[in-house]
Protein backbone atom coordinates (compact mmCIF):
# COMPACT_ATOMS: atom_id res chain seq x y z
CA UNK A 1 0.00 0.00 0.00
CA UNK A 2 2.71 2.25 1.02
CA UNK A 3 4.59 1.76 -2.70
CA UNK A 4 1.66 2.34 -4.83
CA UNK A 5 1.44 5.64 -2.49
CA UNK A 6 4.95 6.33 -3.21
CA UNK A 7 4.74 5.82 -6.83
CA UNK A 8 1.71 8.66 -7.13
CA UNK A 9 3.13 10.94 -4.53
CA UNK A 10 0.09 10.74 -2.90
CA UNK A 11 0.75 12.27 0.93
CA UNK A 12 -2.23 11.27 2.39
CA UNK A 13 -2.60 7.77 1.70
CA UNK A 14 1.27 7.76 3.03
CA UNK A 15 0.08 8.33 6.43
CA UNK A 16 -2.10 5.46 7.12
CA UNK A 17 0.64 2.91 6.26
CA UNK A 18 3.68 5.23 8.35
CA UNK A 19 1.19 4.87 11.47
CA UNK A 20 1.04 1.65 11.05
CA UNK A 21 4.96 0.81 11.46
CA UNK A 22 5.00 3.41 14.30
CA UNK A 23 2.65 1.61 16.13
CA UNK A 24 4.05 -1.64 15.47
CA UNK A 25 7.82 -0.72 16.47
CA UNK A 26 6.73 0.91 19.69
CA UNK A 27 5.97 -1.94 21.73
CA UNK A 28 9.29 -3.17 20.94
CA UNK A 29 11.56 -0.41 23.23
CA UNK A 30 14.24 -0.59 20.41
CA UNK A 31 17.55 0.66 21.44
CA UNK A 32 18.86 1.31 17.87
CA UNK A 33 18.50 -0.23 14.33
CA UNK A 34 20.61 -3.06 15.25
CA UNK A 35 18.26 -4.79 17.85
CA UNK A 36 16.10 -5.45 13.97
CA UNK A 37 17.10 -8.59 12.05
CA UNK A 38 18.89 -7.78 9.14
CA UNK A 39 15.98 -8.22 7.10
CA UNK A 40 13.88 -5.88 8.33
CA UNK A 41 16.21 -3.76 9.04
CA UNK A 42 17.22 -2.95 5.45
CA UNK A 43 13.47 -2.68 4.02
CA UNK A 44 12.57 -0.40 6.55
CA UNK A 45 15.50 2.26 6.04
CA UNK A 46 14.87 1.74 1.86
CA UNK A 47 11.52 2.58 2.94
CA UNK A 48 12.20 5.45 4.84
CA UNK A 49 14.35 6.99 3.01
CA UNK A 50 12.39 6.88 -0.06
CA UNK A 51 9.54 8.69 1.98
CA UNK A 52 12.26 11.27 2.48
CA UNK A 53 13.32 12.00 -0.42
CA UNK A 54 10.09 13.21 -2.32
CA UNK A 55 10.31 16.82 -2.83
CA UNK A 56 8.33 19.00 -1.13
CA UNK A 57 4.97 20.70 -2.76
CA UNK A 58 5.53 24.17 -3.42
CA UNK A 59 3.20 26.86 -1.08
CA UNK A 60 0.75 28.95 -3.41
CA UNK A 61 1.01 32.92 -3.00
CA UNK A 62 -2.12 33.96 -0.79
CA UNK A 63 -2.67 37.42 -3.13
CA UNK A 64 -2.99 34.21 -6.32
CA UNK A 65 -4.95 32.17 -4.67
CA UNK A 66 -7.51 35.34 -3.37
CA UNK A 67 -8.90 36.23 -6.86
CA UNK A 68 -9.80 32.54 -7.75
CA UNK A 69 -11.60 32.39 -4.80
CA UNK A 70 -13.63 35.77 -5.20
CA UNK A 71 -13.98 34.88 -9.15
CA UNK A 72 -15.45 31.47 -7.38
CA UNK A 73 -17.75 33.60 -4.63
CA UNK A 74 -19.60 35.79 -7.62
CA UNK A 75 -19.94 33.41 -9.77
CA UNK A 76 -21.71 31.38 -6.97
CA UNK A 77 -23.95 34.53 -5.89
CA UNK A 78 -24.52 35.47 -10.10
CA UNK A 79 -26.25 31.66 -10.34
CA UNK A 80 -27.92 31.86 -7.17
CA UNK A 81 -30.83 33.83 -9.06
CA UNK A 82 -31.41 32.28 -12.15
CA UNK A 83 -31.70 29.05 -9.87
CA UNK A 84 -34.59 30.95 -8.15
CA UNK A 85 -36.46 32.38 -11.41
CA UNK A 86 -36.31 28.73 -12.93
CA UNK A 87 -38.07 27.14 -9.31
CA UNK A 88 -40.59 29.52 -9.32
CA UNK A 89 -43.09 28.39 -12.43
CA UNK A 90 -42.15 24.92 -10.75
CA UNK A 91 -43.72 25.97 -7.43
CA UNK A 92 -46.35 27.72 -8.77
CA UNK A 93 -47.79 24.41 -11.12
CA UNK A 94 -47.22 21.96 -8.14
CA UNK A 95 -49.07 24.58 -5.62
CA UNK A 96 -52.65 24.40 -7.73
CA UNK A 97 -54.78 24.18 -5.21
CA UNK A 98 -52.89 23.73 -2.16
CA UNK A 99 -52.74 26.11 0.90
CA UNK A 100 -48.89 26.45 1.88
CA UNK A 101 -48.42 25.38 5.26
CA UNK A 102 -49.07 27.90 8.19
CA UNK A 103 -45.72 29.19 9.78
CA UNK A 104 -43.70 27.41 7.16
CA UNK A 105 -40.62 29.99 6.68
CA UNK A 106 -39.31 30.98 3.40
CA UNK A 107 -36.26 28.85 2.25
CA UNK A 108 -33.07 30.66 3.19
CA UNK A 109 -30.37 30.68 0.71
CA UNK A 110 -27.54 27.46 1.26
CA UNK A 111 -24.29 28.66 2.75
CA UNK A 112 -21.15 28.36 0.33
CA UNK A 113 -19.07 25.28 0.87
CA UNK A 114 -15.42 26.68 1.70
CA UNK A 115 -12.61 26.63 -0.89
CA UNK A 116 -10.34 23.97 -0.41
CA UNK A 117 -6.82 24.53 -2.16
CA UNK A 118 -5.10 21.37 -3.42
CA UNK A 119 -1.75 23.22 -2.95
CA UNK A 120 -2.06 24.00 -0.04
CA UNK A 121 -3.33 20.59 1.21
CA UNK A 122 -1.21 18.71 -0.70
CA UNK A 123 1.71 21.14 1.39
CA UNK A 124 0.10 20.07 4.58
CA UNK A 125 0.17 16.06 3.82
CA UNK A 126 3.81 16.24 2.98
CA UNK A 127 4.42 18.03 6.55
CA UNK A 128 2.82 15.30 8.22
CA UNK A 129 4.40 12.79 6.17
CA UNK A 130 7.71 14.15 7.24
CA UNK A 131 6.40 14.49 10.91
CA UNK A 132 5.31 10.60 10.87
CA UNK A 133 8.93 9.76 9.53
CA UNK A 134 10.43 11.35 12.63
CA UNK A 135 8.39 9.18 14.50
CA UNK A 136 9.50 5.90 12.83
CA UNK A 137 12.92 6.85 13.36
CA UNK A 138 12.66 8.02 16.69
CA UNK A 139 10.71 4.10 17.42
CA UNK A 140 13.01 2.62 15.58
CA UNK A 141 15.98 4.29 17.90
CA UNK A 142 17.67 6.58 15.42
CA UNK A 143 17.73 9.83 16.82
CA UNK A 144 19.28 11.90 14.43
CA UNK A 145 17.47 10.85 11.78
CA UNK A 146 14.53 11.28 13.85
CA UNK A 147 15.85 14.64 14.34
CA UNK A 148 16.95 15.99 10.50
CA UNK A 149 12.92 14.42 9.97
CA UNK A 150 11.42 16.34 12.29
CA UNK A 151 13.31 19.40 11.39
CA UNK A 152 12.11 18.80 7.61
CA UNK A 153 9.02 19.34 9.26
CA UNK A 154 9.31 22.53 11.05
CA UNK A 155 7.45 20.79 13.73
CA UNK A 156 8.69 19.81 17.47
CA UNK A 157 8.99 16.44 18.67
CA UNK A 158 5.74 15.40 20.70
CA UNK A 159 5.88 12.17 23.14
CA UNK A 160 4.03 9.71 22.14
CA UNK A 161 0.72 8.98 23.65
CA UNK A 162 0.76 6.15 26.09
CA UNK A 163 -1.38 3.43 25.74
CA UNK A 164 -5.25 3.60 27.34
CA UNK A 165 -5.32 2.69 30.76
CA UNK A 166 -7.52 -0.88 31.48
CA UNK A 167 -10.89 -0.27 32.58
CA UNK A 168 -11.46 -1.38 36.00
CA UNK A 169 -14.88 -1.85 35.78
CA UNK A 170 -16.04 -5.49 36.09
CA UNK A 171 -16.91 -7.30 33.56
CA UNK A 172 -21.01 -8.05 33.13
CA UNK A 173 -20.72 -11.91 33.01
CA UNK A 174 -24.04 -13.73 31.46
CA UNK A 175 -26.85 -14.69 33.56
CA UNK A 176 -26.62 -18.13 34.64
CA UNK A 177 -29.31 -19.98 36.33
CA UNK A 178 -28.79 -19.87 40.45
CA UNK A 179 -27.34 -23.34 41.64
CA UNK A 180 -29.20 -24.23 44.22
CA UNK A 181 -28.25 -25.08 47.91
CA UNK A 182 -26.58 -28.71 49.22
CA UNK A 183 -30.74 -29.41 50.54
CA UNK A 184 -31.92 -28.59 47.45
CA UNK A 185 -29.79 -31.41 45.24
CA UNK A 186 -31.71 -32.96 42.43
CA UNK A 187 -32.61 -36.79 42.84
CA UNK A 188 -32.41 -39.14 39.80
CA UNK A 189 -34.98 -41.23 39.91
CA UNK A 190 -33.04 -44.44 38.34
CA UNK A 191 -30.76 -44.07 41.58
CA UNK A 192 -31.78 -46.36 44.45
CA UNK A 193 -31.94 -45.01 47.83
CA UNK A 194 -28.73 -44.95 49.74
CA UNK A 195 -30.14 -47.59 52.33
CA UNK A 196 -31.03 -50.17 50.01
CA UNK A 197 -27.60 -50.28 48.10
CA UNK A 198 -25.35 -53.40 48.60
CA UNK A 199 -22.42 -52.92 50.37
CA UNK A 200 -19.08 -53.06 49.01
CA UNK A 201 -17.72 -56.65 48.57
CA UNK A 202 -20.97 -57.99 48.11
CA UNK A 203 -21.66 -57.84 44.29
CA UNK A 204 -19.20 -59.92 43.70
CA UNK A 205 -16.00 -57.70 43.80
CA UNK A 206 -14.39 -59.35 46.79
CA UNK A 207 -13.39 -57.70 49.80
CA UNK A 208 -11.85 -54.86 50.24
CA UNK A 209 -8.25 -55.14 52.21
CA UNK A 210 -7.90 -53.52 55.54
CA UNK A 211 -5.28 -50.61 55.35
CA UNK A 212 -2.39 -50.85 56.92
CA UNK A 213 -1.63 -49.22 60.56
CA UNK A 214 0.33 -45.99 59.67
CA UNK A 215 3.46 -45.57 61.46
CA UNK A 216 3.39 -42.42 63.67
CA UNK A 217 5.43 -39.69 62.68
CA UNK A 218 8.10 -38.00 64.46
CA UNK A 219 7.43 -34.61 66.28
CA UNK A 220 8.93 -31.88 64.13
CA UNK A 221 10.41 -29.23 66.30
CA UNK A 222 9.96 -26.08 67.06
CA UNK A 223 10.71 -23.27 63.97
CA UNK A 224 12.90 -20.83 65.46
CA UNK A 225 11.28 -17.50 65.77
CA UNK A 226 11.92 -14.80 62.39
CA UNK A 227 13.05 -11.85 62.65
CA UNK A 228 10.88 -8.95 61.43
CA UNK A 229 12.06 -8.10 57.69
CA UNK A 230 13.27 -4.54 57.63
CA UNK A 231 11.41 -2.18 55.76
CA UNK A 232 12.47 -1.27 52.26
CA UNK A 233 13.25 2.55 51.82
CA UNK A 234 11.30 4.13 49.43
CA UNK A 235 12.29 5.22 45.99
CA UNK A 236 13.33 8.68 46.13
CA UNK A 237 11.95 10.81 43.45
CA UNK A 238 14.80 11.11 40.45
CA UNK A 239 14.92 14.95 38.79
CA UNK A 240 16.90 16.22 35.94
CA UNK A 241 18.04 14.70 32.44
CA UNK A 242 18.72 11.31 32.44
CA UNK A 243 22.67 11.77 32.90
CA UNK A 244 21.57 13.58 36.05
CA UNK A 245 19.09 10.40 36.92
CA UNK A 246 21.70 7.88 36.07
CA UNK A 247 24.27 9.82 38.77
CA UNK A 248 21.53 10.06 41.53
CA UNK A 249 20.98 6.09 40.76
CA UNK A 250 24.87 5.52 41.20
CA UNK A 251 24.94 7.57 44.43
CA UNK A 252 22.17 5.54 45.66
CA UNK A 253 24.22 2.16 45.26
CA UNK A 254 21.69 0.97 42.62
CA UNK A 255 24.36 0.51 39.72
CA UNK A 256 22.70 -1.85 37.38
CA UNK A 257 19.75 0.41 36.98
CA UNK A 258 21.93 3.23 36.45
CA UNK A 259 24.20 1.30 33.95
CA UNK A 260 21.00 0.68 31.70
CA UNK A 261 19.79 3.96 31.69
CA UNK A 262 23.55 4.81 29.99
CA UNK A 263 23.02 1.43 28.11
CA UNK A 264 19.72 3.68 26.71
CA UNK A 265 21.48 5.97 25.94
CA UNK A 266 24.26 4.90 24.24
CA UNK A 267 26.36 5.64 27.07
CA UNK A 268 27.99 2.27 26.69
CA UNK A 269 31.53 3.24 28.73
CA UNK A 270 29.97 4.11 31.64
CA UNK A 271 27.44 0.86 31.43
CA UNK A 272 30.36 -0.93 31.32
CA UNK A 273 31.89 0.22 34.26
CA UNK A 274 28.29 0.13 36.00
CA UNK A 275 27.45 -2.79 35.33
CA UNK A 276 30.80 -4.64 36.42
CA UNK A 277 30.61 -2.68 39.39
CA UNK A 278 27.27 -4.28 39.91
CA UNK A 279 28.45 -7.66 39.20
CA UNK A 280 26.63 -8.44 36.20
CA UNK A 281 29.56 -9.17 33.93
CA UNK A 282 27.81 -11.11 31.01
CA UNK A 283 25.74 -7.61 30.87
CA UNK A 284 29.27 -5.62 31.11
CA UNK A 285 30.65 -7.52 28.33
CA UNK A 286 27.75 -6.84 25.88
CA UNK A 287 28.14 -2.93 26.70
CA UNK A 288 31.78 -3.55 25.91
CA UNK A 289 31.46 -5.17 23.11
CA UNK A 290 28.77 -2.53 21.63
CA UNK A 291 30.87 0.56 22.44
CA UNK A 292 33.38 -1.88 20.79
CA UNK A 293 35.77 -1.41 23.82
CA UNK A 294 37.98 -4.37 22.95
CA UNK A 295 40.75 -3.94 26.31
CA UNK A 296 37.87 -4.56 28.48
CA UNK A 297 36.17 -7.21 26.58
CA UNK A 298 39.19 -9.41 26.88
CA UNK A 299 39.13 -8.82 30.23
CA UNK A 300 35.66 -10.00 30.67
CA UNK A 301 35.65 -12.77 28.51
CA UNK A 302 37.96 -14.36 30.89
CA UNK A 303 35.06 -14.45 33.52
CA UNK A 304 33.10 -16.80 31.30
CA UNK A 305 33.11 -20.28 31.48
CA UNK A 306 34.93 -21.89 28.58
CA UNK A 307 31.68 -23.64 26.76
CA UNK A 308 30.19 -19.66 26.39
CA UNK A 309 32.88 -17.73 25.20
CA UNK A 310 32.66 -19.11 21.61
CA UNK A 311 28.59 -18.57 21.52
CA UNK A 312 28.61 -15.37 23.30
CA UNK A 313 31.35 -13.15 20.93
CA UNK A 314 29.75 -15.04 17.80
CA UNK A 315 26.19 -13.72 19.07
CA UNK A 316 27.69 -10.62 19.42
CA UNK A 317 29.70 -10.38 16.32
CA UNK A 318 32.99 -9.50 18.01
CA UNK A 319 35.05 -11.89 15.43
CA UNK A 320 38.05 -10.32 15.96
CA UNK A 321 37.80 -11.55 19.58
CA UNK A 322 36.71 -14.55 19.06
CA UNK A 323 39.67 -15.42 16.23
CA UNK A 324 41.94 -14.64 19.10
CA UNK A 325 40.31 -16.96 21.37
CA UNK A 326 40.47 -19.93 18.81
CA UNK A 327 43.58 -19.57 18.23
CA UNK A 328 44.56 -19.52 21.40
CA UNK A 329 42.60 -22.13 22.13
CA UNK A 330 44.96 -23.88 19.27
CA UNK A 331 41.20 -24.28 17.45
CA UNK A 332 42.24 -23.97 13.89
CA UNK A 333 39.39 -25.82 12.21
CA UNK A 334 37.25 -23.03 13.58
CA UNK A 335 39.72 -20.19 13.22
CA UNK A 336 39.71 -21.68 9.24
CA UNK A 337 35.96 -21.13 9.24
CA UNK A 338 35.92 -17.71 10.39
CA UNK A 339 38.05 -16.79 7.50
CA UNK A 340 35.89 -18.82 5.04
CA UNK A 341 33.57 -16.41 6.23
CA UNK A 342 35.50 -13.27 5.21
CA UNK A 343 35.77 -15.03 1.94
CA UNK A 344 39.32 -14.62 3.06
CA UNK A 345 40.61 -18.34 1.45
CA UNK A 346 43.98 -18.29 1.27
CA UNK A 347 44.15 -17.68 5.19
CA UNK A 348 41.48 -20.50 5.48
CA UNK A 349 43.63 -22.57 3.51
CA UNK A 350 46.37 -22.14 5.72
CA UNK A 351 44.67 -22.50 8.86
CA UNK A 352 42.75 -25.63 7.70
CA UNK A 353 46.28 -27.41 6.72
CA UNK A 354 47.64 -26.79 10.14
CA UNK A 355 44.49 -28.41 11.76
CA UNK A 356 45.17 -31.19 9.00
CA UNK A 357 42.07 -31.12 7.23
CA UNK A 358 44.01 -31.71 3.47
CA UNK A 359 40.84 -32.01 1.95
CA UNK A 360 39.48 -28.94 2.87
CA UNK A 361 42.65 -27.13 2.45
CA UNK A 362 42.73 -28.17 -0.69
CA UNK A 363 39.23 -26.84 -1.75
CA UNK A 364 40.17 -23.75 -0.21
CA UNK A 365 43.00 -23.12 -1.94
CA UNK A 366 41.38 -23.86 -5.50
CA UNK A 367 38.51 -21.57 -4.32
CA UNK A 368 41.74 -19.05 -3.60
CA UNK A 369 43.10 -19.93 -6.91
CA UNK A 370 46.14 -21.20 -5.90
CA UNK A 371 46.69 -24.44 -8.00
CA UNK A 372 50.82 -25.12 -6.91
CA UNK A 373 49.34 -25.06 -3.19
CA UNK A 374 46.19 -26.90 -3.94
CA UNK A 375 48.68 -29.49 -5.98
CA UNK A 376 50.98 -29.29 -2.81
CA UNK A 377 48.41 -30.73 -0.67
CA UNK A 378 46.62 -33.27 -3.13
CA UNK A 379 50.06 -35.16 -3.17
CA UNK A 380 49.99 -35.24 0.56
CA UNK A 381 46.75 -36.36 1.07
CA UNK A 382 47.60 -39.14 -1.60
CA UNK A 383 50.66 -39.47 0.50
CA UNK A 384 48.11 -40.20 3.53
CA UNK A 385 45.53 -42.27 1.60
CA UNK A 386 48.15 -44.84 0.59
CA UNK A 387 49.65 -44.97 4.28
CA UNK A 388 45.78 -45.49 5.29
CA UNK A 389 45.10 -48.59 2.87
CA UNK A 390 42.58 -46.28 0.82
CA UNK A 391 44.86 -47.07 -2.40
CA UNK A 392 41.16 -46.39 -4.35
CA UNK A 393 41.00 -43.16 -2.96
CA UNK A 394 44.51 -42.03 -3.38
CA UNK A 395 44.11 -43.00 -7.14
CA UNK A 396 40.42 -41.01 -7.54
CA UNK A 397 42.30 -37.96 -6.77
CA UNK A 398 45.05 -38.23 -9.37
CA UNK A 399 42.06 -39.08 -12.10
CA UNK A 400 40.08 -36.40 -11.06
CA UNK A 401 43.16 -33.89 -12.14
CA UNK A 402 44.34 -35.92 -15.34
CA UNK A 403 47.05 -37.48 -13.60
CA UNK A 404 46.85 -40.77 -14.95
CA UNK A 405 50.15 -42.50 -15.22
CA UNK A 406 50.27 -41.36 -11.13
CA UNK A 407 46.95 -43.28 -10.28
CA UNK A 408 48.69 -46.60 -12.31
CA UNK A 409 51.37 -46.30 -10.13
CA UNK A 410 49.08 -46.20 -7.18
CA UNK A 411 47.25 -49.22 -8.14
CA UNK A 412 50.44 -51.50 -9.26
CA UNK A 413 51.51 -52.67 -5.53
CA UNK A 414 48.16 -54.32 -5.59
CA UNK A 415 47.11 -58.15 -6.53
CA UNK A 416 46.80 -57.79 -10.47
CA UNK A 417 42.95 -59.09 -9.91
CA UNK A 418 42.45 -56.25 -7.74
CA UNK A 419 44.15 -53.56 -9.73
CA UNK A 420 42.40 -54.89 -12.90
CA UNK A 421 39.04 -54.15 -11.36
CA UNK A 422 39.85 -50.42 -9.71
CA UNK A 423 41.29 -49.56 -12.78
CA UNK A 424 38.15 -50.11 -14.77
CA UNK A 425 36.48 -48.32 -12.26
CA UNK A 426 38.00 -45.22 -12.62
CA UNK A 427 37.38 -45.83 -16.58
CA UNK A 428 40.86 -46.62 -17.24
CA UNK A 429 39.96 -48.74 -19.83
CA UNK A 430 43.59 -48.71 -21.51
CA UNK A 431 45.60 -49.10 -18.64
CA UNK A 432 43.69 -52.07 -17.66
CA UNK A 433 43.78 -53.93 -20.79
CA UNK A 434 47.16 -53.97 -20.99
CA UNK A 435 47.57 -54.97 -17.37
CA UNK A 436 45.52 -57.83 -18.02
CA UNK A 437 47.35 -58.62 -21.71
CA UNK A 438 50.87 -58.63 -19.85
CA UNK A 439 49.63 -60.96 -16.79
CA UNK A 440 47.66 -63.40 -19.31
CA UNK A 441 51.54 -63.27 -21.26
CA UNK A 442 53.02 -63.95 -17.78
CA UNK A 443 50.53 -67.20 -16.93
CA UNK A 444 51.43 -68.22 -20.41
CA UNK A 445 54.87 -68.44 -19.67
CA UNK A 446 54.77 -70.07 -16.42
CA UNK A 447 52.07 -72.88 -17.84
CA UNK A 448 49.33 -71.69 -15.28
CA UNK A 449 46.13 -72.61 -17.32
CA UNK A 450 43.54 -71.22 -14.26
CA UNK A 451 45.49 -68.42 -14.14
CA UNK A 452 45.39 -68.23 -18.25
CA UNK A 453 41.59 -68.79 -18.02
CA UNK A 454 41.02 -65.83 -15.03
CA UNK A 455 42.68 -63.57 -17.65
CA UNK A 456 40.62 -63.87 -20.84
CA UNK A 457 37.59 -63.95 -18.93
CA UNK A 458 38.48 -60.84 -16.94
CA UNK A 459 39.34 -59.74 -20.66
CA UNK A 460 35.96 -60.76 -22.21
CA UNK A 461 37.14 -63.78 -24.51
CA UNK A 462 34.63 -66.28 -22.83
CA UNK A 463 34.46 -69.09 -25.18
CA UNK A 464 38.61 -69.33 -24.94
CA UNK A 465 38.31 -68.57 -20.87
CA UNK A 466 35.37 -71.77 -21.18
CA UNK A 467 37.65 -74.02 -23.24
CA UNK A 468 40.70 -73.40 -20.75
CA UNK A 469 38.72 -74.09 -17.77
CA UNK A 470 37.41 -77.27 -19.55
CA UNK A 471 41.54 -78.55 -20.72
CA UNK A 472 42.83 -77.22 -16.71
CA UNK A 473 40.10 -79.48 -15.16
CA UNK A 474 37.75 -76.98 -13.77
CA UNK A 475 34.54 -77.91 -15.43
CA UNK A 476 32.69 -75.94 -12.61
CA UNK A 477 34.70 -73.31 -13.52
CA UNK A 478 34.06 -73.49 -17.59
CA UNK A 479 29.70 -74.41 -16.94
CA UNK A 480 28.59 -70.76 -16.30
CA UNK A 481 30.85 -69.67 -19.18
CA UNK A 482 29.25 -72.15 -21.86
CA UNK A 483 25.51 -71.29 -20.26
CA UNK A 484 26.67 -67.59 -20.97
CA UNK A 485 27.48 -68.84 -24.51
CA UNK A 486 24.43 -70.47 -24.71
CA UNK A 487 26.20 -73.54 -25.70
CA UNK A 488 23.16 -75.09 -24.16
CA UNK A 489 24.26 -78.99 -25.01
CA UNK A 490 27.94 -78.73 -23.68
CA UNK A 491 26.55 -77.03 -20.57
CA UNK A 492 24.47 -79.98 -19.90
CA UNK A 493 27.02 -82.38 -20.78
CA UNK A 494 29.29 -81.10 -18.07
CA UNK A 495 26.46 -80.59 -15.78
CA UNK A 496 25.90 -84.32 -16.01
CA UNK A 497 29.52 -85.26 -15.89
CA UNK A 498 29.88 -83.23 -12.67
CA UNK A 499 26.72 -84.92 -11.09
CA UNK A 500 24.39 -81.56 -10.84
CA UNK A 501 21.22 -83.10 -11.03
CA UNK A 502 18.87 -80.11 -10.87
CA UNK A 503 21.05 -78.20 -13.40
CA UNK A 504 21.11 -81.00 -15.51
CA UNK A 505 17.70 -81.67 -15.32
CA UNK A 506 16.72 -78.11 -16.36
CA UNK A 507 19.11 -77.89 -19.23
CA UNK A 508 17.97 -80.90 -20.81
CA UNK A 509 14.33 -79.97 -20.21
CA UNK A 510 15.34 -76.32 -21.53
CA UNK A 511 16.76 -79.05 -24.87
CA UNK A 512 14.04 -81.13 -25.03
CA UNK A 513 16.29 -83.48 -24.78
CA UNK A 514 14.35 -86.74 -23.23
CA UNK A 515 17.14 -89.48 -23.32
CA UNK A 516 19.37 -87.00 -21.15
CA UNK A 517 16.86 -85.62 -18.69
CA UNK A 518 16.02 -89.58 -18.14
CA UNK A 519 20.02 -90.07 -17.41
CA UNK A 520 19.87 -86.69 -15.05
CA UNK A 521 17.21 -87.86 -13.38
CA UNK A 522 18.96 -90.91 -12.52
CA UNK A 523 21.97 -89.06 -11.17
CA UNK A 524 22.05 -88.69 -7.44
CA UNK A 525 20.06 -85.98 -5.41
CA UNK A 526 24.27 -85.31 -3.61
CA UNK A 527 26.41 -82.81 -5.88
CA UNK A 528 29.68 -84.26 -6.37
CA UNK A 529 33.05 -82.66 -4.58
CA UNK A 530 34.35 -80.51 -7.27
CA UNK A 531 37.73 -81.26 -8.01
CA UNK A 532 40.78 -79.90 -5.87
CA UNK A 533 42.35 -76.72 -7.12
CA UNK A 534 45.94 -76.12 -7.00
CA UNK A 535 47.89 -73.44 -5.33
CA UNK A 536 47.96 -70.91 -7.72
CA UNK A 537 44.21 -71.59 -8.88
CA UNK A 538 43.38 -71.31 -4.76
CA UNK A 539 45.79 -67.80 -4.85
CA UNK A 540 43.74 -66.34 -8.26
CA UNK A 541 40.49 -67.20 -6.45
CA UNK A 542 41.82 -65.58 -3.34
CA UNK A 543 42.86 -62.19 -4.99
CA UNK A 544 39.22 -62.46 -6.88
CA UNK A 545 37.44 -62.29 -3.35
CA UNK A 546 40.10 -59.77 -1.91
CA UNK A 547 39.81 -57.76 -4.97
CA UNK A 548 35.87 -57.62 -4.76
CA UNK A 549 35.98 -56.94 -0.51
CA UNK A 550 38.19 -54.25 -0.94
CA UNK A 551 36.53 -53.02 -4.02
CA UNK A 552 33.90 -52.12 -1.17
CA UNK A 553 35.31 -51.04 1.46
CA UNK A 554 37.61 -48.35 -0.57
CA UNK A 555 34.05 -47.14 -1.90
CA UNK A 556 33.14 -46.62 1.40
CA UNK A 557 35.88 -44.80 2.31
CA UNK A 558 35.96 -42.37 -0.78
CA UNK A 559 32.58 -41.49 -0.20
CA UNK A 560 33.40 -40.29 3.51
CA UNK A 561 36.04 -38.06 1.56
Amino acid sequence: MLEKALSKNDFAAEKGPLEAIVRSLRPMNLKSLDDLDLNTRGRLITTLLRVQRQPKPALPEEGAAAPEAAATTEGTESAAPAEASAEAPAAEGAGEGAAPAEGAAPAEAAPAAPVVDPAKEKHGAWLDVMTLVGRVWRAAGDRERSQAAFTLSGREPTPEPEAPARSEAPRERSERPERGGPGERRERSDRPPRGDRPERGAAGAGERRERPPRAERPERGERPARGERPERAPMPELTGDWKEQATQLEGMGRTRDAARLYERNNGFADATRLFEAGGDLKSALRTALAGQDNDAARRLVGTLPPDQIGPTLEKAGAYELLMEHYVAKADFENVARLYERARQFDQAALAYERANKLTLARKAYERARDLPSANRIRGLEVKALVERGDRLGAATLLVAVGQRREAVEVLSPLPPPKAFHFMQRLTLEDEAKELAQRELARAEQEQKPAGRARWLELLGDTAAAAETWTQAGRKDKALPLYEKLGDLPRAAQIAEELQQRDKAVALYTQLNDSAGLERAKALPDAPATPPAADKSEAGDDADGVAASTENASSAGEQESQ
